[in-house]
C-alpha cells in the first residue's frame, strides 16, 4: 500500500487520520513509531525495515477474520457505538458473510457477527463505568480520542497516535486488552511488550505539541480482561519507567538516524553469544541439591 504523505513544516497535530492512513506512515520521510522503536531495540534494524510500511514494499497491514473481542472493544470505545455494524451470520465463511464483512470495512466501519455484538458492547461499557469511578472520574467527553501528532525529532521524523489526550490536563491514556488485568501482572509484562518504550514516545509527542508540558505529562494505561466479567484497572508509568523508556527511545532514534542517513541496515552480530546462567537458576539448583 502507498502512503499518502503530508506537506508538514512542523509539529502538527491531525483529529480525523484514518488510521489506515497513520498505518501507512504518512510523513514526509519514513518516520519512527513506537512499534518500529520497540523493534530496532529489541530485534535489529533489518527487522525494523521490514517492519516499516515504507521501507518494505511488500509490506501488508496485518488484519484477518479472526474475531478478536480486544480489537473490537478498541475500536468501539474509541469511535463510538455507530462504528459497529452487526452481521447476522453464524461466521465468515460463506461468500455472503465475507462480501458483507468486506462491504461494511469499505465503509470504514467495523463488522461484528451477531453473537459477538453482546459482549463487545458490554465490555465497552464496564470500561467506561470503570474510568468513571476511577480516581480520574472521567468520561469520554473528557478526551480527545485518537488523535495523531507527527514531529520532526533532531533529523528524522516520527509520528504517534493517542488512544485518549485529555482535554484539561496532560494526561495520556491508552488502551490494552489482556487476559488479566491485576496491575501487578500488567506491571511485569510492560518490559517485554515495549510499554515503556510507548510511553516515552508518547509524552514526546505530547510534549512537541505542548511544550510547556515536558516532564509533566501523566501516561496511564487502563487494562481490561477481554474475557467476563471484563474486570478493568488503572497502571501508570512513574518517572523511572519512563526514563528507562526514553533511553531506548534515545536509542532507537540514533539508529533509525544513523540507518536511514546509510541506508544499512543489520540484522544482528555474526559473533558467537555466551549465556549465562541467570542468577534465579543457579539459587534454584542450590536450594533443590540442599533439599
Amino acid at each position: 500500500m502507498s502512503a499518502v504523505m503530508v506537506s508538514l513544516d512542523g509539529p502538527s497535530v491531525f483529529d480525523e487520520m484514518s488510521a489506515e492512513l497513520y498505518h501507512s506512515d504518512p510523513a514526509p520521510e519514513p518516520s519512527l513509531s513506537s512499534s518500529i522503536a520497540k523493534v530496532l531495540v529489541t530485534q535489529s534494524p533489518l527487522h525494523a525495515k521490514h517492519a516499516h510500511p515504507r521501507l518494505n514494499r511488500f509490506w501488508q497491514s496485518e488484519e484477518d477474520g479472526i474475531f478478536d473481542r480486544g480489537s473490537a472493544s478498541h475500536a468501539m470505545l474509541l469511535q463510538g457505538a455507530d462504528i459497529m455494524v452487526e452481521c447476522v451470520f453464524d461466521d465468515w465463511r460463506t461468500k455472503a458473510a465475507k462480501e458483507k464483512r468486506e462491504e461494511v470495512r469499505a465503509l470504514g466501519k467495523l463488522p461484528l457477527l451477531s453473537k459477538h455484538v453482546a459482549g463487545v458492547h458490554r465490555m465497552v461499557e464496564v470500561a467506561k463505568t470503570a474510568l468513571l469511578e476511577s480516581e480520574l472520574h472521567a468520561t469520554l467527553d473528557d478526551f480527545y480520542a485518537e488523535r495523531t501528532v507527527i514531529w520532526k525529532g533532531g533529523d528524522i521524523w516520527k509520528r504517534a497516535r493517542f488512544d485518549l489526550q485529555a482535554k484539561k490536563r496532560a494526561l495520556l491514556l491508552d488502551y490494552k486488552t489482556v487476559e488479566n488485568a491485576d496491575p501487578f501482572v500488567f506491571q511485569r509484562q510492560i518490559v517485554n511488550l515495549g510499554y515503556d518504550i510507548q510511553g516515552a514516545h508518547y509524552t514526546d509527542a505530547y510534549a512537541a505539541m505542548e511544550p510547556s508540558a515536558y516532564d509533566r505529562t501523566d501516561f496511564v494505561f487502563l487494562v481490561q480482561e477481554r474475557e467476563a466479567p471484563f474486570a478493568c484497572s488503572l497502571v501508570g508509568l512513574d518517572p523511572a519507567f519512563l526514563e528507562l523508556g526514553q533511553r531506548k527511545m534515545n536509542r532507537a532514534s540514533a539508529l533509525w538516524a544513523n540507518c536511514l542517513k546509510l541506508d544499512d541496515w543489520p540484522s544482528y552480530s555474526h559473533r558467537i553469544a555466551w549465556a549465562n546462567p541467570p542468577a534465579w537458576a543457579l539459587t534454584d539448583f542450590e536450594a533443590r541439591i540442599q533439599s
